[in-house]
């Protein structure tokens, strides 16, 4: 590799490490590193030949990912995503506490992308407009679903306030 390669590969592992889990939940970021996809890819059983059901946590936005990857492929992903386990079953995140689904997304750049289902909490955080504190921002993330979003915060449609 020239130093001009070798400088452009760094930069480009740098970006996808720091890349957190489900920063893109929120499709209008226009992250290059991630887009949403329109139809749920992981729920229940993998079909796919080959392929294992695969999960992480991410505690930063209290979400769970489900994915469908070969065993393979697991020690490369695992560097992207610390938190990625090998699952006992077909609906870890529901085991885990998240059964509501949220969205499906792919994550990553040039050959390492990974497709993956977004799932919350099935308790919203539910407020009426007068409970938020004077620091916080109301945030409709649903139909008749609201809930206070703390200072750094976002109000992501579909899924409630991120950071």
């Amino acid at each position: 590799f020239s130093a001009s390669k070798s400088y452009t590969m760094k930069t480009s592992l740098a970006l996808l490490l720091t890349l957190p889990f489900a920063a893109a939940t929120n499709k209008f970021l226009r992250n290059p590193f991630v887009s949403a996809d329109e139809e749920p890819c992981c729920q229940n059983a993998c079909t796919e030949p080959g392929l294992n059901k695969y999960y992480s946590i991410d505690t930063r936005h209290d979400l769970c990912g489900e994915c469908c990857m070969a065993d393979s492929d697991y020690d490369l992903y695992k560097k992207f995503e610390k938190g990625l386990e090998k699952a006992d079953n077909d609906t870890p995140c529901e085991v885990l506490g998240y059964p509501k689904y949220t969205e499906t997304v792919t994550h990553g750049a040039f050959n390492i992308k990974m497709t993956l289902d977004l799932y919350d909490h099935a308790d919203a955080k539910a407020v009426s407009t007068d409970t938020c504190a004077d620091t916080e921002t109301l945030c409709e993330w649903a139909e008749g679903k609201t809930e206070c979003c703390t200072q750094g915060e976002m109000c992501i449609p579909n899924v409630g306030c991120r950071c």
